[in-house]
């Protein structure tokens, strides 16, 4: 029918332009990417390279350990009192009392296996846009597939129900971790609670 043959027109239209706004969104930062590496054309000296001035202002290393420290965490719970808070409501005889504390105790070796503490200095010394950008690119995704998808039918909108769920649970913890990382990297201020 014409009406039919109008709406797959139409969403087809969409989702070109859709696809066509991701490929330049694409190519813009991967152009803007790319203006900061060297071309492999050029023959360098490393003694060149070493003492040469970089345009580029590079990113330092956060020790999170003084981050803490400078940001006084410490005494911002303490004067929370979230500990008290904590012991008065019960919670910590609550752990006792269902063992989390002795489960807690045996996934401590989980967590050197795992180098929990190493791959929160890296997610730490991560620059946030990086992940806004992994936000973004989530996001784009996810609105792509809903315009590509139809909605003829009770299981592709369940489908693209399901995907979208999916994609939030993806874009809120990046755009949360962007936001911490972005914190710790250069508020100077002690925090209040």
């Amino acid at each position: 029918t014409a009406d039919d043959s109008s709406r797959s027109i139409t969403r087809t239209l969409s989702f070109s332009a859709m696809f066509k706004i991701a490929a330049l969104a694409l190519l813009c930062f991967s152009a803007t990417a790319s203006a900061f590496t060297a071309p492999a054309s050029l023959p360098l000296r490393s003694s060149v390279r070493a003492n040469a001035a970089t345009p580029v202002k590079m990113q330092q290393q956060v020790d999170l350990l003084e981050r803490v420290e400078t940001l006084k965490v410490l005494t911002a719970v303490s004067k929370a009192g979230l500990l008290s808070k904590a012991e008065k409501a019960g919670l910590l005889s609550t752990l006792e009392k269902q063992g989390a504390l002795s489960q807690v105790e045996k996934l401590l070796p989980l967590a050197d296996d795992f180098r929990v503490i190493s791959l929160t200095k890296t997610i730490v010394n991560t620059a946030p846009s990086t992940f806004y950008f992994g936000a973004f690119a989530v996001a784009l995704a996810e609105a792509g597939l809903i315009a590509a998808v139809p909605d003829d039918s009770g299981a592709a909108v369940a489908a693209q129900v399901v995907t979208g769920l999916l994609a939030a649970t993806a874009v809120v913890p990046l755009v949360a971790t962007g936001a911490l990382s972005g914190y710790i990297q250069q508020a100077n201020t002690p925090i209040e609670l």
